[in-house]
């Protein structure tokens, strides 16, 4: 029997059932996920909360369920991070002016200041886990990555080059 170690050592490639390596698409997301673990901890941030303040930042007041499909956090966990980013002043509450039924999460200036403060290292920390691919291949990586994200999302995770006026 020949171990999959010997089939790796004569060049035999991992694939799977379906032709795409998922296991694959998970190392690489860790290892991006963990290079910008490591640089939003000097500012006391999560990953999630990362996510929720840059996104607050290009895309301006949203509701908690806008915030939840965009940022991919559950209802619940997404409660409880605001209310940690609200402690911290990062961002606030308000009613939506034009339904006062809705509530709407806002960046406030402190959190502002955060986000331009952090997303340099946030910026490097991507281009880190991408070193290895040319500036044309990155394009086509988070081309390919939005075709095959959910709809949602895809729609959602536009190109972010201009933040939203708040």
């Amino acid at each position: 029997m020949v171990s999959s170690t010997t089939r790796r050592a004569r060049g035999s490639q991992r694939t799977s059932v379906t032709g795409v390596d998922t296991w694959l698409l998970t190392l690489v997301a860790d290892g991006a996920t963990q290079r910008v673990a490591e640089a939003v901890a000097p500012a006391e941030l999560t990953v999630d909360q990362w996510r929720v303040l840059d996104y607050l930042a290009y895309d301006g007041p949203c509701t908690m369920s806008r915030l939840a499909a965009a940022t991919n956090i559950n209802g619940a966990t997404l409660t409880r991070l605001t209310d940690h980013l609200i402690s911290r002043a990062l961002v606030y509450r308000v009613a939506d002016e034009l339904d006062r039924r809705r509530v709407l999460v806002r960046l406030a200036d402190h959190g502002r200041r955060t986000v331009r403060r952090v997303r340099p290292r946030v910026l490097a920390a991507e281009a880190d886990a991408t070193a290895a691919l040319a500036p044309e291949e990155r394009e086509q990586l988070v081309a390919l990555l939005r075709r095959v994200a959910p709809a949602d999302a895809a729609r959602i995770h536009r190109d972010w080059s201009t933040p939203a006026e708040q």
